[in-house]
């Protein structure tokens, strides 16, 4: 479903060219669970936000089933992020306007409209108590503490009930408890048939994937497990 190819990523900083990716290659598909491990400054975020469709290779392609993501349209690249894959960020994401459950009733109606109210209701139950965040929902985002407002984002991207889970380190602000919780749910949507790609530099979180590579100095040096 999404294949990179041979993808670079430089960038200027200052006077200085940072070489984010250098030929990144790999296939994640629906079923798939891959986690790519790597210190920070590795490449890794780079390589979530190319998938995304948030930032471009500088060089190589991204492909989302049929479309070159780097060569459709800004609308074309939002309609694909609403079509095939949720995206789990390192920060938080939500709007401090709204609450909690507006902003998961606002990531829902981004990609389903107001189609089938029953099956939000029913994703957001279940997300609630997997995540232990019932009592977290008609809190605004500026109330909550930095592993509550982790645990909410996840919601808030795995609410849209997509094929694909993209999760860039979503364990980094979780106490043990809270780990747990987001370690087994992400292993149970797996199970559900989901297809989960997840860069942490977290070996605990990283465990369960089926595929382990690592990324260093931009580039894939290692299958750690396969």
């Amino acid at each position: 479903m999404i294949r990179v190819n041979d993808v670079h990523i430089h960038y200027r900083q200052g006077e200085q060219t940072i070489h984010a990716l250098r030929g990144v290659s790999l296939d994640i598909n629906r079923g798939d669970y891959i986690a790519l491990i790597g210190p920070s400054g590795s490449g890794k975020s780079s390589l979530i936000a190319a998938i995304a469709g948030l930032v471009f290779p500088t060089s190589g392609d991204i492909f989302v089933d049929r479309y070159r993501i780097n060569k459709v349209s800004r609308g074309r690249r939002a309609a694909i992020r609403s079509t095939y894959y949720s995206v789990i960020f390192q920060f938080s994401e939500m709007l401090g306007r709204f609450t909690i459950r507006e902003n998961l009733q606002l990531s829902w109606h981004a990609c389903h409209g107001n189609h089938n109210p029953e099956k939000f209701f029913e994703r957001l139950e279940y997300l609630s108590a997997k995540l232990d965040i019932f009592n977290l929902l008609d809190a605004y985002p500026g109330q909550l503490s930095g592993g509550q407002l982790q645990k909410t984002a996840i919601a808030r991207a795995l609410i849209r009930d997509l094929p694909i889970i993209l999760a860039d380190e979503p364990s980094g602000d979780l106490d043990p408890e809270s780990f747990v919780q987001v370690k087994n749910l992400f292993q149970e949507e797996h199970e559900n048939g989901k297809g989960i790609f997840l860069v942490t530099h977290d070996m605990k979180l990283a465990f369960d994937a089926k595929t382990i590579f690592e990324l260093r100095n931009g580039v894939i040096s290692d299958v750690v497990k396969s």
